[in-house]
Parts: C-alpha cells; sequence; structure tokens
C-alpha cells in the first residue's frame, strides 16, 4: 500500500453542508475590441506562396529516401555491435584517415573562398541596414 493510498484511505471523509441551486446563473458574452491586424510582411507571403508546391514536392520526393536512410541507421547499429565488425573497423579506421584526409582538405579549400564571400557580403548587409536606419 502506497503512502497516498494510506493517508487517503485514513481519512475522515467531509461532509459539506447542503448545497442550494443559484437563482439563476448570467451568462456574459465578453467580445475582444476590434484592434487593426498588425502589419504583415507582404513579400515574405508572397515568396511563401510561390515556394510551397515546391517545399511540398521536396517533402514528397525525400520521404522514401529518408525512410530508408532511417533503416539504413537502424542496421548500422545493429551490424555495429557484432565483435567482429568492431574489429574490421578498427583495423580499417587508419586507412579511412589517410584517405580521407585529403579529400577533406580540398573539399576546405574549395569552399572556404565562398564561405568567406558569404560571411563578407552578411556583414556588410547587416552594416548597410544599420547605416539606412539611422
Amino acid at each position: 500500500m502506497t503512502a497516498l493510498r494510506k493517508i487517503l484511505i485514513e481519512e475522515e471523509p467531509v461532509v459539506a453542508e447542503t448545497v442550494t441551486k443559484a437563482a439563476g446563473a448570467k451568462l456574459y458574452v465578453v467580445t475582444p475590441e476590434t484592434e487593426a491586424p498588425e502589419a504583415r510582411n507582404t513579400l515574405k507571403d508572397i515568396v511563401l506562396f510561390f515556394v510551397s508546391p515546391f517545399i511540398g514536392l521536396a517533402y514528397v520526393t525525400l520521404l522514401p529516401l529518408v525512410g530508408l536512410a532511417a533503416i539504413a541507421v537502424l542496421a548500422g547499429r545493429m551490424v555495429a555491435k557484432m565483435e567482429a565488425v568492431k574489429m574490421i573497423g578498427t583495423a580499417l579506421k587508419p586507412a579511412a584517415i589517410v584517405i580521407g584526409a585529403p579529400l577533406l582538405g580540398l573539399a576546405y579549400a574549395v569552399l572556404f573562398p565562398f564561405i568567406g564571400l558569404a560571411a563578407l557580403t552578411w556583414i556588410g548587409g547587416r552594416a548597410a541596414v544599420v547605416a539606412v536606419a539611422r
């Protein structure tokens, strides 16, 4: 028996005095004052209107791939629990690092100029917005 149940059983019942019906309950409907709707970002709404079918198409197109990826992850977790696979992974890790390091360096060398340009554009755009706002 739990402590709460024991407490509830041992309590003495509390009896209230007789309850009488109210003479008549009145309901009042309170309507909020109508305010002007907030100004919405019209350009954002227009862009979302035109882009939404493509977003839906992307969801429908990628859904089977997401399902296959989830199955692959679950299968990979099951296989990773096997001792033989752990031993093979331990043996192949240095080779994967030797092969992957130059490829990763090449990807950095190719992408960093674009990342820097995007960061420079972002910071310049923010500075321009602040300058126009003043």
